[in-house]
């Protein structure tokens, strides 16, 4: 890839996150950060993406497994959170969608 075109990124973010939305009752937040959100992505960066859930009886490397997306136009990096108070803090500066 030699040019990674930011509209489309975008446009691939919302529409993961509305299908998520869809999809999952137990999601309580979705943040994106990271390079792609401050503007500082090259051709080689990757999405940062969080699912903050409510509850989930699988261990935290297993979670991951029921939210990848099937297709995505660059690389990702996906963590999976059981909601806790402190955690807004520890993904400050995220994008909310």
């Amino acid at each position: 890839m030699r040019y990674a075109d930011p509209e489309r990124i975008r446009r691939a973010v919302r529409d993961y996150a509305e299908s998520l939305r869809a999809t999952h009752p137990e999601i309580r937040a979705l943040r994106w950060f990271g390079s792609w959100v401050k503007g500082s992505a090259t051709v080689g960066s990757d999405v940062d993406f969080c699912i903050i859930v409510d509850k989930s009886d699988k261990p935290r490397r297993d979670r991951i497994c029921d939210y990848l997306p099937l297709t995505f136009p660059v690389g990702i990096d996906l963590f999976i959170l059981v909601e806790r108070p402190s955690l807004a803090e520890a993904i400050e500066g995220g994008v909310h969608l």
